[in-house]
């Protein structure tokens, strides 16, 4: 079973990067220079960049939100025995908002950086074809 799942996740890591290498790979087949291939490649460096760190962004912020209310409201019920697993249950609590705020802090400046350069980008490619 641990092979199985081992290979379901390599599958899923290695299609997506042979799909964007076989659209590279037409791209510059059409386009023969090397300036071209340079240029693709550099944007689907940055495009994929921007798209993964705006995943985990998203990602983050949803599973901290949910987090935080958890801990802000968390259930009434304490009953002698079940405080200890409460307490406890707050604390993971604690450490998974901890976690998700690392993520987004982590994540956003690489977004906000590689989105200076896709900006950048857009704007050479519009001068150049005007």
């Amino acid at each position: 079973m641990a092979i199985l799942i081992i290979f379901l996740g390599l599958l899923m890591l290695i299609v997506p990067i042979a799909i964007i290498v076989l659209i590279v790979q037409a791209i510059a087949k059409r386009n023969k220079t090397k300036k071209d291939f340079d240029n693709i490649m550099r944007s689907v460096y940055i495009y994929s960049i921007l798209i993964i760190t705006l995943i985990v962004i998203i990602t983050g912020a949803i599973s901290a939100f949910s987090v935080g209310l958890d801990v802000l409201l968390p259930e009434k019920d304490v009953s002698g025995s079940l405080y200890n697993n409460q307490e406890r249950e707050l604390n993971i609590n604690i450490v998974n908002l901890l976690t998700d705020i690392a993520a987004v802090v982590t994540c956003l400046p690489i977004f906000i950086y590689h989105n200076k350069l896709a900006r950048k980008d857009r704007d050479v490619k519009t001068k150049d074809k005007a």
